[in-house]
Protein backbone atom coordinates (compact mmCIF):
# COMPACT_ATOMS: atom_id res chain seq x y z
CA UNK A 1 0.00 0.00 0.00
CA UNK A 2 1.49 3.32 -1.02
CA UNK A 3 2.05 5.79 1.76
CA UNK A 4 0.33 8.58 -0.12
CA UNK A 5 -2.90 6.51 -0.11
CA UNK A 6 -2.77 5.73 3.60
CA UNK A 7 -5.66 7.37 5.45
CA UNK A 8 -3.73 7.42 8.74
CA UNK A 9 -0.48 8.98 7.54
CA UNK A 10 -1.63 12.61 7.53
CA UNK A 11 -3.19 12.22 10.98
CA UNK A 12 -0.03 10.64 12.41
CA UNK A 13 2.28 13.31 10.98
CA UNK A 14 0.00 16.13 12.19
CA UNK A 15 -0.11 14.54 15.65
CA UNK A 16 3.70 14.22 15.82
CA UNK A 17 4.22 17.88 14.91
CA UNK A 18 1.43 19.16 17.14
CA UNK A 19 2.37 17.06 20.15
CA UNK A 20 6.04 17.97 19.86
CA UNK A 21 5.12 21.65 20.16
CA UNK A 22 2.69 20.97 23.00
CA UNK A 23 5.16 18.77 24.89
CA UNK A 24 7.84 21.47 24.89
CA UNK A 25 5.32 24.11 26.01
CA UNK A 26 3.94 21.93 28.84
CA UNK A 27 7.37 21.13 30.25
CA UNK A 28 8.09 24.88 30.33
CA UNK A 29 4.78 25.36 32.17
CA UNK A 30 5.65 22.63 34.67
CA UNK A 31 9.12 24.11 35.25
CA UNK A 32 7.41 27.38 36.16
CA UNK A 33 4.53 26.02 38.25
CA UNK A 34 5.58 22.56 39.53
CA UNK A 35 1.91 21.65 39.08
CA UNK A 36 1.31 17.84 39.31
CA UNK A 37 -1.40 17.91 36.65
CA UNK A 38 0.91 19.99 34.43
CA UNK A 39 3.61 17.36 34.92
CA UNK A 40 1.05 14.66 34.15
CA UNK A 41 0.11 16.46 30.97
CA UNK A 42 3.78 16.94 30.04
CA UNK A 43 4.42 13.21 30.44
CA UNK A 44 1.16 12.49 28.59
CA UNK A 45 2.18 14.63 25.61
CA UNK A 46 5.71 13.21 25.59
CA UNK A 47 4.28 9.68 25.59
CA UNK A 48 1.83 10.63 22.82
CA UNK A 49 4.64 12.05 20.69
CA UNK A 50 6.86 8.99 21.12
CA UNK A 51 3.96 6.63 20.50
CA UNK A 52 2.96 8.47 17.35
CA UNK A 53 6.54 8.14 16.13
CA UNK A 54 6.09 4.39 16.65
CA UNK A 55 2.85 4.53 14.65
CA UNK A 56 4.70 6.28 11.82
CA UNK A 57 7.41 3.60 11.90
CA UNK A 58 4.65 1.01 11.71
CA UNK A 59 3.13 2.66 8.62
CA UNK A 60 6.53 2.77 6.89
CA UNK A 61 7.47 -0.78 7.89
CA UNK A 62 4.02 -2.13 7.04
CA UNK A 63 4.07 -0.68 3.53
CA UNK A 64 6.65 -3.21 2.36
CA UNK A 65 5.59 -5.17 -0.73
CA UNK A 66 5.51 -8.98 -1.00
CA UNK A 67 8.93 -10.58 -1.35
CA UNK A 68 10.41 -14.09 -1.22
CA UNK A 69 10.97 -13.63 2.51
CA UNK A 70 7.56 -12.00 3.16
CA UNK A 71 5.26 -13.53 0.51
CA UNK A 72 2.16 -11.80 1.94
CA UNK A 73 3.87 -8.43 2.37
CA UNK A 74 4.68 -6.66 5.65
CA UNK A 75 1.23 -5.22 6.33
CA UNK A 76 0.98 -6.76 9.77
CA UNK A 77 4.15 -4.96 10.90
CA UNK A 78 1.87 -1.96 11.41
CA UNK A 79 -0.06 -3.86 14.08
CA UNK A 80 3.14 -4.97 15.83
CA UNK A 81 4.30 -1.37 16.17
CA UNK A 82 0.82 -0.29 17.21
CA UNK A 83 0.91 -2.90 19.97
CA UNK A 84 4.30 -1.61 21.12
CA UNK A 85 2.80 1.88 21.15
CA UNK A 86 -0.14 0.70 23.28
CA UNK A 87 2.27 -0.84 25.80
CA UNK A 88 4.19 2.45 25.92
CA UNK A 89 0.97 4.35 26.62
CA UNK A 90 0.11 1.92 29.41
CA UNK A 91 3.45 1.90 31.22
CA UNK A 92 4.47 5.52 30.64
CA UNK A 93 1.19 7.35 30.22
CA UNK A 94 -0.90 5.41 32.72
CA UNK A 95 1.82 4.17 35.08
CA UNK A 96 3.92 7.29 35.59
CA UNK A 97 1.03 9.77 35.45
CA UNK A 98 -1.20 7.87 37.89
CA UNK A 99 1.69 7.18 40.27
CA UNK A 100 2.59 10.87 40.35
CA UNK A 101 -1.02 11.88 40.99
CA UNK A 102 -1.49 9.34 43.79
CA UNK A 103 1.79 10.42 45.38
CA UNK A 104 0.62 14.04 45.39
CA UNK A 105 -2.75 12.97 46.77
CA UNK A 106 -1.33 10.86 49.62
CA UNK A 107 1.55 13.16 50.53
CA UNK A 108 -0.53 16.31 50.23
CA UNK A 109 2.01 17.96 47.91
CA UNK A 110 5.32 19.45 48.95
CA UNK A 111 5.68 22.12 46.27
CA UNK A 112 4.16 25.57 46.78
CA UNK A 113 0.72 26.15 45.28
CA UNK A 114 1.23 27.60 41.77
CA UNK A 115 -0.12 31.08 41.04
CA UNK A 116 1.64 32.05 37.78
CA UNK A 117 -0.70 32.72 34.81
CA UNK A 118 1.87 31.42 32.31
CA UNK A 119 0.84 27.72 32.67
CA UNK A 120 -2.76 28.79 32.00
CA UNK A 121 -1.77 30.32 28.66
CA UNK A 122 0.31 27.25 27.83
CA UNK A 123 -2.61 24.95 28.54
CA UNK A 124 -4.95 27.08 26.43
CA UNK A 125 -2.41 26.94 23.60
CA UNK A 126 -2.24 23.18 24.04
CA UNK A 127 -6.02 22.86 23.82
CA UNK A 128 -6.03 24.72 20.50
CA UNK A 129 -3.26 22.58 18.99
CA UNK A 130 -4.70 19.29 20.30
CA UNK A 131 -8.16 20.21 19.00
CA UNK A 132 -6.75 20.80 15.51
CA UNK A 133 -4.89 17.47 15.45
CA UNK A 134 -8.04 15.78 16.80
CA UNK A 135 -10.02 17.21 13.88
CA UNK A 136 -7.49 15.84 11.37
CA UNK A 137 -7.59 12.42 13.07
CA UNK A 138 -11.40 12.39 13.05
CA UNK A 139 -11.52 13.23 9.32
CA UNK A 140 -9.01 10.44 8.63
CA UNK A 141 -10.99 7.82 10.58
CA UNK A 142 -14.28 9.07 9.14
CA UNK A 143 -12.98 8.60 5.60
CA UNK A 144 -11.63 5.13 6.40
CA UNK A 145 -14.69 3.76 8.20
CA UNK A 146 -17.20 4.58 5.45
CA UNK A 147 -20.68 3.62 6.64
CA UNK A 148 -19.41 1.57 9.60
CA UNK A 149 -20.53 3.04 12.96
CA UNK A 150 -17.64 4.79 14.70
CA UNK A 151 -17.58 2.56 17.78
CA UNK A 152 -17.73 -0.60 15.64
CA UNK A 153 -14.79 0.69 13.60
CA UNK A 154 -12.81 1.50 16.76
CA UNK A 155 -13.54 -1.97 18.13
CA UNK A 156 -13.15 -4.11 15.02
CA UNK A 157 -11.77 -1.98 12.14
CA UNK A 158 -8.72 -3.04 10.13
CA UNK A 159 -6.70 0.15 10.78
CA UNK A 160 -6.11 0.74 14.52
CA UNK A 161 -3.42 3.32 13.62
CA UNK A 162 -5.95 6.04 12.81
CA UNK A 163 -8.02 4.94 15.81
CA UNK A 164 -4.95 5.28 18.06
CA UNK A 165 -4.38 8.88 16.97
CA UNK A 166 -8.08 9.67 17.35
CA UNK A 167 -8.24 8.26 20.89
CA UNK A 168 -4.94 9.84 21.93
CA UNK A 169 -5.99 13.26 20.67
CA UNK A 170 -9.46 12.94 22.24
CA UNK A 171 -7.96 12.13 25.63
CA UNK A 172 -5.36 14.85 25.09
CA UNK A 173 -8.04 17.53 24.61
CA UNK A 174 -10.00 16.26 27.61
CA UNK A 175 -6.83 15.86 29.68
CA UNK A 176 -5.54 19.37 28.96
CA UNK A 177 -8.95 20.82 29.81
CA UNK A 178 -8.94 18.82 33.06
CA UNK A 179 -5.40 19.93 33.86
CA UNK A 180 -6.40 23.55 33.26
CA UNK A 181 -9.35 23.23 35.62
CA UNK A 182 -7.22 21.45 38.23
CA UNK A 183 -4.51 24.09 38.01
CA UNK A 184 -6.95 27.00 38.31
CA UNK A 185 -8.85 25.41 41.24
CA UNK A 186 -5.60 24.56 43.05
CA UNK A 187 -4.37 28.13 42.59
CA UNK A 188 -7.68 29.54 43.85
CA UNK A 189 -8.09 27.22 46.86
CA UNK A 190 -4.46 26.73 47.85
CA UNK A 191 -4.96 22.93 47.79
CA UNK A 192 -3.03 20.29 45.87
CA UNK A 193 -6.09 18.03 45.87
CA UNK A 194 -7.80 19.20 42.60
CA UNK A 195 -4.51 19.08 40.71
CA UNK A 196 -3.68 15.59 41.98
CA UNK A 197 -7.16 14.26 41.16
CA UNK A 198 -6.90 15.66 37.63
CA UNK A 199 -3.58 13.84 37.23
CA UNK A 200 -5.07 10.52 38.36
CA UNK A 201 -8.06 10.83 36.01
CA UNK A 202 -5.76 11.60 33.07
CA UNK A 203 -3.66 8.53 33.90
CA UNK A 204 -6.71 6.23 34.15
CA UNK A 205 -8.00 7.44 30.79
CA UNK A 206 -4.63 6.64 29.21
CA UNK A 207 -4.70 3.18 30.79
CA UNK A 208 -8.17 2.47 29.37
CA UNK A 209 -7.09 3.68 25.93
CA UNK A 210 -3.98 1.48 26.02
CA UNK A 211 -6.11 -1.60 26.73
CA UNK A 212 -8.52 -0.76 23.88
CA UNK A 213 -5.64 -0.33 21.42
CA UNK A 214 -3.86 -3.50 22.60
CA UNK A 215 -7.04 -5.54 22.06
CA UNK A 216 -7.72 -3.90 18.65
CA UNK A 217 -4.23 -4.71 17.35
CA UNK A 218 -3.88 -8.07 19.08
CA UNK A 219 -7.04 -9.45 17.45
CA UNK A 220 -5.60 -8.79 13.99
CA UNK A 221 -2.18 -10.23 14.83
CA UNK A 222 -3.78 -13.51 15.90
CA UNK A 223 -5.75 -13.79 12.65
CA UNK A 224 -8.95 -11.74 12.83
CA UNK A 225 -11.42 -12.21 9.98
CA UNK A 226 -13.00 -9.50 7.84
CA UNK A 227 -16.23 -9.96 9.78
CA UNK A 228 -19.41 -11.94 9.18
CA UNK A 229 -21.04 -9.26 7.04
CA UNK A 230 -18.15 -8.99 4.58
CA UNK A 231 -17.72 -12.76 4.44
CA UNK A 232 -21.42 -13.16 3.63
CA UNK A 233 -21.06 -10.66 0.77
CA UNK A 234 -18.09 -12.59 -0.65
CA UNK A 235 -19.90 -15.90 -0.25
CA UNK A 236 -23.02 -14.57 -1.98
CA UNK A 237 -20.94 -13.27 -4.90
CA UNK A 238 -19.10 -16.58 -5.38
CA UNK A 239 -22.26 -18.67 -5.11
CA UNK A 240 -23.95 -16.44 -7.72
CA UNK A 241 -21.23 -17.38 -10.21
CA UNK A 242 -22.79 -19.50 -12.99
CA UNK A 243 -20.20 -22.29 -12.76
CA UNK A 244 -20.24 -22.56 -8.93
CA UNK A 245 -22.67 -25.02 -7.37
CA UNK A 246 -21.95 -24.05 -3.76
CA UNK A 247 -19.31 -22.66 -1.42
CA UNK A 248 -18.21 -25.44 0.91
CA UNK A 249 -16.02 -23.28 3.14
CA UNK A 250 -14.93 -19.63 3.26
CA UNK A 251 -12.45 -17.96 5.58
CA UNK A 252 -10.86 -14.52 5.62
CA UNK A 253 -7.93 -12.90 7.43
CA UNK A 254 -6.84 -9.26 7.65
CA UNK A 255 -3.36 -8.76 6.18
CA UNK A 256 -3.26 -4.95 6.43
CA UNK A 257 -5.68 -2.04 6.20
CA UNK A 258 -7.88 -2.69 3.14
CA UNK A 259 -6.01 -5.96 2.39
CA UNK A 260 -7.62 -9.35 2.92
CA UNK A 261 -6.60 -12.93 2.41
CA UNK A 262 -9.53 -15.14 1.38
CA UNK A 263 -9.58 -18.93 1.46
CA UNK A 264 -12.49 -20.54 -0.46
CA UNK A 265 -13.45 -24.15 -1.09
CA UNK A 266 -16.02 -24.51 -3.88
CA UNK A 267 -17.89 -27.13 -5.84
CA UNK A 268 -18.25 -26.43 -9.57
CA UNK A 269 -21.20 -27.42 -11.75
CA UNK A 270 -19.56 -30.16 -13.80
CA UNK A 271 -22.30 -30.05 -16.40
CA UNK A 272 -21.70 -26.36 -17.10
CA UNK A 273 -17.94 -26.74 -17.54
CA UNK A 274 -18.20 -29.74 -19.87
CA UNK A 275 -17.96 -29.00 -23.59
CA UNK A 276 -20.67 -31.39 -24.79
CA UNK A 277 -19.90 -30.81 -28.46
CA UNK A 278 -16.25 -31.80 -27.92
CA UNK A 279 -17.32 -34.89 -25.95
CA UNK A 280 -19.59 -35.90 -28.85
CA UNK A 281 -16.67 -35.53 -31.26
CA UNK A 282 -14.45 -37.64 -29.00
CA UNK A 283 -17.12 -40.34 -28.89
CA UNK A 284 -17.36 -40.30 -32.69
CA UNK A 285 -13.59 -40.71 -32.96
CA UNK A 286 -13.73 -43.75 -30.70
CA UNK A 287 -16.50 -45.27 -32.82
CA UNK A 288 -14.36 -44.66 -35.86
CA UNK A 289 -11.68 -46.88 -34.36
CA UNK A 290 -9.19 -44.45 -32.79
CA UNK A 291 -7.39 -45.50 -29.61
CA UNK A 292 -9.86 -44.80 -26.70
CA UNK A 293 -7.06 -44.41 -24.14
CA UNK A 294 -5.43 -41.58 -26.09
CA UNK A 295 -8.76 -39.80 -26.59
CA UNK A 296 -9.73 -40.14 -22.90
CA UNK A 297 -6.34 -38.71 -21.85
CA UNK A 298 -6.95 -35.74 -24.16
CA UNK A 299 -10.41 -35.26 -22.62
CA UNK A 300 -9.03 -35.35 -19.06
CA UNK A 301 -6.27 -32.83 -19.90
CA UNK A 302 -8.82 -30.54 -21.54
CA UNK A 303 -11.03 -30.70 -18.43
CA UNK A 304 -8.11 -29.77 -16.18
CA UNK A 305 -7.35 -26.74 -18.35
CA UNK A 306 -11.04 -25.78 -18.38
CA UNK A 307 -11.24 -25.89 -14.57
CA UNK A 308 -8.00 -23.89 -14.33
CA UNK A 309 -9.32 -21.18 -16.64
CA UNK A 310 -12.57 -21.02 -14.66
CA UNK A 311 -10.64 -20.64 -11.39
CA UNK A 312 -8.58 -17.80 -12.90
CA UNK A 313 -11.76 -16.12 -14.17
CA UNK A 314 -13.44 -16.42 -10.78
CA UNK A 315 -10.40 -15.01 -8.97
CA UNK A 316 -10.16 -12.06 -11.38
CA UNK A 317 -13.85 -11.23 -10.94
CA UNK A 318 -13.51 -11.56 -7.17
CA UNK A 319 -10.61 -9.09 -7.17
CA UNK A 320 -12.66 -6.71 -9.30
CA UNK A 321 -15.74 -6.91 -7.07
CA UNK A 322 -13.79 -6.74 -3.79
CA UNK A 323 -10.60 -4.66 -4.34
CA UNK A 324 -9.45 -5.28 -0.77
CA UNK A 325 -9.05 -9.00 -1.51
CA UNK A 326 -5.31 -9.19 -2.11
CA UNK A 327 -4.71 -12.93 -1.75
CA UNK A 328 -7.04 -15.79 -2.78
CA UNK A 329 -6.61 -19.46 -1.89
CA UNK A 330 -9.22 -21.27 -4.00
CA UNK A 331 -9.67 -25.01 -3.62
CA UNK A 332 -11.98 -27.19 -5.72
CA UNK A 333 -13.91 -29.73 -3.67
Amino acid sequence: MALKKDNSLKAVLAAIIGNSMVTAAKFVGWAISFSPSMLAESIHSLADTLNQVLLFIGIRHGSGKPSPIYPWGKGQARYVWNLVSALGIFFIGFGVTTYHGISELLLGGTAPIPTSPIPVFILIFSILVETYTLYIAYVSVNNARGETPLWDYIRSGDDPTGVAVLLEDSIAVFGVTLALIGYIVSSATGSHLPDAIASIIIGCLLGAMAVILAVANGRILIGASAGTEREDEIREFVESYPSVERVVNLRTAVLAPARLRVSIEVEFHGGILINRQQIAQDAERIRDGEDPTYILVETAERMVRTVGREINRLEADLHKEFPEVAMIDLEVN
